[in-house]
């Protein structure tokens, strides 16, 4: 293969590259938007941030929650006009999924085909060739080396690190913020300190690696190769008419600027068809690899988070401040639905029952991250006494919360995902009394989950064969509302 052609297979698998990233990207943004901060550390405290976007100065003098804390991203993110977390993280793990899909088939061709001596370097005189090549784009005093077949020096080490280390490491540490993995795979975070937020600074860091890649990737294509580098793009060979190559370039830009147009538009205008159309894809992939997944921390007392944020506000309904203003005496928990014996559990019955107790790391979908020790009663535990009838394949955490709307909470999850060893109904936290803001007098933990799952002030508890008869059908209150993922897995 000469210098003048590359490989349709690659040409094509550039421009869906193209197309992912910049979608990755975009909705990377929005998701960073939710929680602008980024962290060195897992206790994210206010004040512990290295980097910070937005304008919001939260108060100290109330309770505050993540939610009030998120901003709008601006028209670049996807959706883009408007803050929409769900969305965007549709959009990113689509995809990401199309994205590391073309990564693998690019890659196997690569090394089947012996396209690799394209990337790879042969010999450690590549390094003073490629200080050549960059002295020589910086004086526009271009050596011979600049049309090297197929790439120069410097365009082969550049190449070499986005497709071997930049993009690796971009699924590595995109990998150790999935809660189900890091749940069933603690010591995959040894690989950054234990810490989830270095995982997630690193990953933004690689996000503006990328995106300044593509900018100087672009520009220089367009100034230094121009005529080459659009018969390339388009149809892989040099030996073609530029006219027709020229007229395939416009076209392809305006296809991209108007697919990203459409697609934010799409998404502000009908986000549960797209919810149902993205998930349709992505869904599957997520269940297969992680769904199996259960949690097996086991971080010591020392590794305790000083601060953990009140992620919502406590109850306002009569019935909760009552039940509240009583500690709790008269509270019960009404386990029901497909089940052959429903029972009403007070919290002393709770308390009589087999306690365990976990200290494990908790993931909020919006970002922060903190470590906290749960006491409480195993799912399993209640599963044996209420013993749920063959069919029964969800259960719906119901909750005293009510919204101003007049919505109330609850939370759905996999009758399997109650077999977790560490999903557990949570009456204590850090060795005390379960606090009001922090779900009282019982919560949900189900450590292999996003934080939004695992279901607060807790109400009753229902076994189920379908859930698109509750709410608005979707599994829960933040899948209703702000169109959060239901597995919530990934």
């Amino acid at each position: 293969m000469d210098g003048t052609s590359i490989p349709v297979l690659i040409v094509v698998a550039h421009l869906i590259n193209l197309f992912c990233l910049i979608i990755l990207i975009r909705s990377g943004i929005q998701i960073l938007y939710d929680h602008p901060k980024l962290y060195w550390t897992d206790d994210t405290a206010d004040d512990n941030h290295w980097l910070r976007f937005g304008k919001k100065i939260m108060p100290k003098d109330r309770l505050w929650t993540s939610l009030d804390e998120a901003e709008d991203a601006g028209p670049l993110s996807l959706p883009g006009g408007t803050h929409n977390l769900g969305s965007g993280r549709h959009w990113h793990f689509t995809a990401a999924i199309a994205w590391l899909t073309t990564g693998m088939i690019y890659l196997g061709y690569l090394f089947s085909s012996g396209q690799w001596q394209r990337l790879i370097p042969t010999d450690w005189g590549i390094f003073s060739r490629a200080i050549d090549v960059f002295v020589g784009y910086l004086t526009l005093n271009l050596p011979a080396d600049t049309l090297s077949n197929p790439h120069n020096a410097l365009q082969q080490l550049t190449y070499a690190f986005v497709v071997f280390v930049l993009a690796p490491s971009m699924v590595i540490t995109g990998l150790a913020m999935s809660p189900a993995l890091v749940a069933r795979f603690p010591g995959f975070l040894k690989l950054f300190g234990n810490k989830r937020q270095v995982a997630r600074s690193l990953h933004f860091i690689g996000m503006v690696v990328f995106s300044l890649f593509i900018l100087v990737h672009v520009t220089m294509a367009m100034l230094v190769h121009f005529y080459d580098s659009v018969k390339k793009f388009t149809v892989g060979s040099t030996d073609v008419n530029f006219g027709l190559a020229l007229t395939m370039f416009l076209a392809i830009i305006v296809l991209i600027a108007a697919f990203n147009v459409w697609i934010t538009f799409f998404t502000l205008g009908d986000q549960v068809r797209l919810r149902k159309l993205l998930t349709k894809f992505y869904a599957p992939i997520v269940r297969f690899f992680f769904g199996w997944m259960n949690s097996r921390q086991r971080y010591a007392k020392e590794d305790i988070s000083p601060f953990f944020r009140a992620n919502g506000y406590p109850p306002k309904t009569e019935e909760y401040e009552r039940l509240q203003a009583g500690g709790y005496k008269d509270w019960t928990l009404k386990i029901h639905g497909m089940v052959e014996n429903p029972v009403e559990l007070t919290l002393e019955d709770l308390h009589n029952m087999p306690k365990q107790e976990q200290i494990t790391k908790h993931n909020c979908i919006q970002g922060w991250t903190a470590v906290a020790e749960w006491g409480g009663v195993k799912m399993t535990d209640i599963i044996e006494l209420c013993k749920p009838k063959e069919g029964a394949k969800y259960v719906l955490f119901h909750c005293h919360d009510v919204d101003p709307q007049g919505a109330y909470y609850y939370s759905g999850l996999r009758l399997s995902d109650m077999f977790d060893d560490q999903t557990i109904l949570a009456y204590e936290m850090n060795g005390k009394k379960l606090p009001t803001q922090y779900g009282a007098p019982l919560r949900l933990r189900c450590e292999k989950k996003y934080g939004y799952k695992m279901a607060k002030y807790l109400k009753s508890i229902e076994f189920v064969d379908r859930f698109d008869n509750v709410g608005q059908g979707r599994g829960g209150y933040r899948e209703d509302t702000v169109f959060f993922d239901w597995e919530a897995s990934i």
